[in-house]
């Protein structure tokens, strides 16, 4: 049904209740007739009504009618055609380069750093819509986790969705993930203005630094320079715990063998300074990733045009049209028969 909405319903409703009203009416009329003239029996050689088997097929044509119409108003389809709409829209290109390595989950920022980017990026999402937003996760490897898209619910989704088991490899390499990118933006899938938002700790990844790419850069560090434990679960066994330096999880954070990560803040600082970028830490300072929509505001919008080849073929006319036709007989067969048989009563009392 295409038109299975809050207006179309409510018409259907009105409709359907405006004819039920009517047959109400109606029947309720024929009814006192009936009754007055079993009172008053001397008076129905004088009346001159039509059989009632006219008007009840009279009544079940018009039940057809009234379905039909409602069927109509909900305009089924049945079948898809093809066309082309076009929808225009302005707005920058955002690209979010996502650590997703072990470290991620360390519990330095609340609940951890992955979920403190989560609730950052989420929070700012209204204020983003009309823009284009994609996502590339990175550890050992990276891969694109978000194609470009301007749906905001479904990038959303994507953006609960990230963990950091989503790649097996380990390690930080923060050069391939910036090749990655920069693979991206020469691919034509993003436009000319465009910002690369880079999310990571800065943890293990020295010695990889990337050169320069064609992009507004923003860099989100997240976690403390104190740094803190990193709580996992394993989600096949169901054990959790924190993560030690053998691998194992264990509940007791007073041990020796945990392993404590840091945020590196004094390489992430020397890396905005050779990408040209704007750091902060969003950790320390949550609001200050508003400059973001700093940036976005500053920056002249891309205009492009969305294509869609399929459509749901109306199906209105297969109900309306019988509708109409079935009008059309009443207006002309049965009100013929109406008349016909009033006169012949009139003629036979004469």
């Amino acid at each position: 049904m295409k038109n299975l909405d809050f207006y179309h319903l409510l018409l259907l409703i009105l409709f359907v209740a405006s004819v039920g009203v009517y047959f109400f009416y109606k029947i309720t009329q024929r009814m006192e007739i009936d009754t007055f003239l079993k009172v008053y029996s001397g008076v129905k050689t004088k009346m001159n009504l039509p059989p009632k088997w006219l008007v009840s097929l009279r009544f079940v044509l018009y039940t057809i009618v009234t379905m039909l119409i409602g069927v109509a108003i909900l305009n089924p389809s049945f079948s898809e055609e093809a066309g082309v709409e076009e929808k225009t829209f302005s707005g920058v290109d955002i690209v979010f380069l996502v650590d997703v390595s072990l470290s991620m989950n360390a519990t330095d920022a609340l609940p951890n750093r992955l979920s403190r980017f989560k609730e950052t990026v989420l929070r700012q999402l209204p204020a983003l819509n009309g823009n284009r937003l994609g996502i590339i996760a990175f550890a050992g490897v990276p891969f694109l986790y978000c194609p470009m898209t301007n749906d905001i619910p479904a990038f959303s989704d994507y953006v609960r969705g990230l963990d950091v088991d989503m790649i097996p490899n380990t390690g930080t390499n923060l050069k391939r993930a910036f090749a990655k990118a920069e693979e991206i933006f020469k691919s034509g899938k993003v436009l000319r203005n465009k910002v690369l938002i880079l999310v990571t700790d800065g943890e293990d990844i020295k010695g990889s630094t990337p050169s320069k790419i064609d992009a507004d850069i923003l860099i989100w560090g997240v976690g403390t320079e104190e740094g803190g434990n990193i709580f996992y679960k394993d989600e096949h066994t169901g054990v959790s715990g924190f993560v030690t330096r053998t691998g194992n999880l264990v509940s007791d954070k007073s041990n020796s063998e945990l392993i404590r990560t840091k945020l590196d803040e004094e390489f992430l600082l020397e890396l905005a300074a050779i990408q040209k970028a704007d750091y902060t830490n969003i950790s320390a300072n949550p609001k200050e990733a508003d400059n973001l929509l700093n940036k976005i505001a500053s920056m002249n919008k891309n205009t492009s045009s969305k294509l869609s080849n399929l459509f749901k073929k109306d199906g209105y006319q297969y109900f309306l049209y019988p509708a109409v036709f079935l009008l059309f007989l009443d207006m002309s067969l049965l009100e013929y028969l109406f008349k016909k048989k009033m006169n012949t009563v009139i003629s036979n009392r004469a």
